[in-house]
């Protein structure tokens, strides 16, 4: 095992393509693996919004979020508080844990949700950090970069939906880690140990 891995991430991009943000769809960086982050863009920098992992392409993995997103599954937010860093939930989708919505409900719901879905939609920026490592290191820095946002007072910790990582367990040794971004990422520490 290396003695520090850097996570290095590039972006942003977002889904459709925006003059600012290429499609994810459309850029070779897609087609690796690593950790990602879904951001909105605020006036000092990038807000994080959510931490997540894949083994396989971030295309493959980002088109599943997407479909999840567009069909109402994940939480809706009112755009305009959304685009300040402040979330107005609109809907809580089927993964909220205090109130989760069946599958058809969320289809039925559609046609009130598609204006503040396809709103949250051109907002997302999305960064990538490939990362060559098995799934259990990559889920260990996906939970370190969640808990180190978690922890921050204000704006960047409350803008965090609570979501359940995988953390170093007992008897795992620690490794650290460096993060890096070309755009400033707001709570993402550049030094933390997975």
């Amino acid at each position: 095992m290396p003695d520090e891995i850097v996570v290095s991430f590039s972006g942003p991009f977002s889904w459709s393509g925006t003059p600012d943000a290429p499609s994810i769809f459309d850029v070779e960086e897609a087609l690796k693996a690593g950790i990602y982050l879904f951001t909105v863009p605020l006036p000092d920098g990038y807000l994080i919004y959510y931490v997540g992992e894949t083994g396989r392409t971030f295309r493959d993995r980002l088109f599943e979020h997407y479909t999840e997103h567009a069909s109402g599954m994940y939480h809706v937010y009112s755009p305009a508080e959304f685009a300040r860093g402040e979330k107005v939930m609109l809907w809580p989708g089927r993964f909220d844990m205090a109130c989760r919505k069946p599958k058809r409900e969320c289809i039925a719901a559609y046609p009130e949700l598609c204006g503040p879905i396809w709103g949250m939609t051109r907002m997302f920026r999305l960064f990538l950090a490939p990362l060559a490592c098995d799934t259990r290191l990559r889920r260990r820095i996906e939970a370190a970069i969640a808990n180190a946002l978690y922890a921050t007072p204000g704006v960047i910790g409350n803008f965090q939906d609570k979501v359940n990582y995988s953390p170093i367990a007992d008897g795992e040794a620690t490794i650290g880690c460096v993060a890096s971004s070309s755009a400033r990422l707001l709570g993402l520490p550049e030094h933390f140990s997975a």
